[in-house]
């Protein structure tokens, strides 16, 4: 039996692309908030009556908030605001009376234990 090695590799291709790839889990937001990825971790910032929350998992797991010393700058028109997010959950950060102003950009900055820093971006609406 004689292989075409051009049909093997095209159906080895095929098979390859048919596999749906799920390597960060969901990015949909399970808290009614906005999500980013940030590297592996996947961050999702709830603003409400109480304040804002961030909402950290990997692959939908969990990631311990209080592994983090964390920041959330807010910027409108140029001018910075800078909150402390303080740990509240097992992977909630919490900034408790933060009101974010339509329209802001919102970075939040973790610092990890050893030091990895992960940052990410939102835009309020």
């Amino acid at each position: 039996m004689k292989f075409n090695m051009l049909n093997l590799g095209l159906t080895a291709s095929a098979l390859t692309l048919a596999v749906p790839v799920f390597a960060h889990g969901s990015m949909n937001p399970h808290h009614g908030g906005m999500v980013q990825m940030s590297g592996e971790t996947m961050l999702e910032l709830v603003s409400g009556p109480k304040g804002v929350d961030v909402y950290l998992s990997e692959e939908d797991e969990p990631v311990a908030a209080a592994d983090f010393t964390a920041k959330l700058t807010q910027t409108v028109a140029g001018k910075k605001t800078a909150v402390p997010l303080k740990a509240t959950g097992v992977n909630k950060l919490s900034a408790p009376g933060f009101k974010p102003v339509k329209g802001a950009k919102l970075v939040v900055a973790l610092i990890d234990k050893s030091g990895v820093k992960i940052f990410a971006t939102f835009q309020t609406k």
